[in-house]
């Protein structure tokens, strides 16, 4: 059944704002969006009169699914420490889409997400992309690396983690070499190795996208920028804690970059070099700057509170919404279904009754792909 959205302001993420606007939406799509839309007979009537209207919020890196609301680690599939290679890992073969999380994240306007292995191995495995509906868009969207030392695990693995963080560095450098002479026939692999060269090489050959995790320190900000360089491949860094001392360099190189969380405490190490005024720093540099809640580490459903304190330390509301909307969606190469409102993309849509980023705002009605999936009740 066709649908419309009518009488709100509405925020199309591609800079342009339309008034008293309309969208049209038809098999899950946006076929028509203006001020001047005609809107046919037999359409349901979605009203938002006086509202704010929105691409769905897209979180571009998170661990739904794999970490359960309300169950102990010990459920948890983020990490596993077989080993500090595990490309061949896929965090689709672990996806809890029945987690309450979900849910959750609907009501805050999330309606896409990458989730995927953690950061206790030095290649954990390719994330995936999914609306919180539960369709996934992407099986295989990212092969995870984590940078930083890994320690000394509880399980016993055949072969011993790197304890420094120039041991990761160097044993990601050595699989990334290793894989290049195994595509050019100079080494031979067995069978579990091999199927690790093929996941790796479809990074070093571009087909795959890096996702590369940073734990402590800025410096691990540049050793990540030299791979990337070095190897040639398609990458975003994520967290980015200490990214303002290197703002320059980061800008420099073109790479996009998935900062946070914001608003943490600086509980440790990893955290020492946090600041909220980071995304904004390098949003300024030009820098292409996506949030994330790292969920469970903020609950998905908070994504939006997130960019709101980047905006209450100085960035542009409009901006700061960009980094949870069009922004991530850029990072993860799903730009052309969703991010923005436009005719041709999926109908993941967000009213609220003022600016999403606004504290005092509220979300009353979600859509993905043009239904329903959320509607407050007073």
């Amino acid at each position: 059944m066709k649908k419309a959205i009518v009488g709100g302001k509405i925020w199309t993420g591609t800079g342009e704002i339309i008034n008293k606007g309309t969208i049209l939406i038809e098999n899950g799509k946006i076929v028509a969006i203006g001020s001047k839309i005609k809107v046919p007979i037999n359409v349901h009537l979605v009203r938002s009169d006086g509202k704010f209207v929105s691409p769905g919020f897209i979180d571009a890196h998170s661990h739904i699914g794999l970490i359960p609301e309300g169950l102990d680690w010990e459920y948890s599939d983020v990490n596993d420490f077989s080993g500090p290679l595990t490309p061949q890992l896929r965090a689709v073969d672990a996806l809890d889409i029945h987690d309450v999380a979900f849910k959750d994240a609907i009501s805050g306007g999330v309606t896409t997400v990458y989730t995927g292995p953690g950061s206790a191995n030095v290649i954990g495995g390719i994330g995936l992309i999914l609306k919180t509906n539960g369709e996934i868009l992407k099986e295989e969207a990212a092969l995870k690396m984590a940078l930083g030392p890994k320690r000394g695990r509880e399980v016993k693995s055949k072969e011993p983690y790197p304890t420094t963080r120039m041991g990761t560095v160097a044993l990601l450098r050595n699989t990334f070499t290793a894989t290049k002479k195994w595509l050019k026939g100079e080494i031979k692999a067995k069978a579990e190795r091999k199927y690790q060269y093929e996941i790796v090489a479809r990074v070093l050959k571009r087909e795959l996208m890096a996702k590369i995790h940073l734990s402590t320190s800025p410096d691990e900000i540049r050793a990540a920028l030299s791979l990337i360089k070095e190897f040639k491949i398609r990458a975003s860094i994520d967290h980015v804690f200490g990214g303002d001392l290197l703002a320059d360099e980061i800008a420099a190189t073109a790479v996009p970059v998935v900062y946070g969380p914001p608003m943490i405490a600086r509980l440790y190490t990893g955290f020492k070099y946090m600041n909220d005024k980071i995304p904004l720093i390098l949003n300024k540099k030009g820098v292409l700057v996506s949030l994330m809640t790292d969920h469970p580490v903020v609950p998905q459903k908070h994504l939006r509170l997130l960019a709101s304190v980047v905006a209450e330390n100085g960035l542009d509301l409009d901006e700061a919404l960009k980094m949870i909307t069009i922004n991530p969606a850029q990072i993860l190469e799903i730009d052309k279904r969703v991010g923005t409102l436009e005719v041709g993309k999926d109908a993941d849509v967000v009213i609220s009754n003022d600016h999403p980023l606004r504290v005092t705002s509220t979300i009353e009605t979600v859509l993905i792909n043009g239904e329903v999936v959320f509607e407050r009740k007073i």
